[in-house]
């Protein structure tokens, strides 16, 4: 008796329906499993410094590897959000004269937002952040003086970076800026959401 031959197409077509699958999923999934890792860390570690619901993490060193290659040039500031609760009001003011950026980024690690110094040059930014359910046309528009930016995904994080080098002058300038940074509920917003 002759075994059946096998019909290699069908196997390959079935393996390959397997690897596309596999890619589509990890390709989708681990952005959203590092997000939440890093808001999850973010929000329960009690070792960082919090000031107006900003977590203020001390100066980046070799010891430091909580964020992958995180760079010593820059002083960080993170605010993770959950926009379950309400509407989420960033406020910043300040006078440092170096780089500076806010980034805001969603659960899925999509970079959504971004402000520095060289896009509000006085210094002063005022943002409510919204869940995407709120109505995507009013993104850009400016209610009661903040700016509305609408958030894809109900949970996510801000990072402030400052450009800092070597002179305790930057330094101690810088940690002023950072520490004017404010994230917290918008209660304005939260009836009118």
């Amino acid at each position: 008796m002759n075994p059946k031959p096998l019909n290699w197409t069908r196997h390959l077509l079935r393996v390959s329906v397997v690897v596309v699958l596999m890619h589509g999923l990890t390709i989708w999934a681990v952005p959203r499993l590092i997000m939440d890792r890093i808001i999850d860390l973010g929000t329960a570690d009690s070792s960082l410094e919090r000031a107006n619901g900003v977590t203020l993490p001390p100066p980046t060193d070799h010891t430091q590897r909580r964020i992958v290659m995180p760079s010593p040039d820059l002083l960080y500031a993170t605010c993770f959000f959950d926009l379950a609760d309400g509407p989420i009001r960033v406020t910043l003011s300040t006078d440092y004269p170096r780089y500076w950026s806010i980034a805001l980024y969603a659960s899925t690690s999509d970079n959504f937002f971004v402000v520095n110094d060289r896009s509000a040059p006085e210094g002063r930014v005022d943002l409510t952040i919204l869940p995407s359910s709120h109505d995507a046309a009013t993104s850009k528009v400016q209610h009661h003086g903040t700016q509305v930016v609408i958030s894809p995904t109900r949970r996510g994080m801000l990072l402030m970076r400052l450009l800092v080098n070597e002179d305790p002058a930057v330094r101690v300038s810088a940690e002023a800026a950072r520490r004017s940074i404010r994230c917290s509920r918008d209660a304005r917003r939260s009836a009118a959401v």
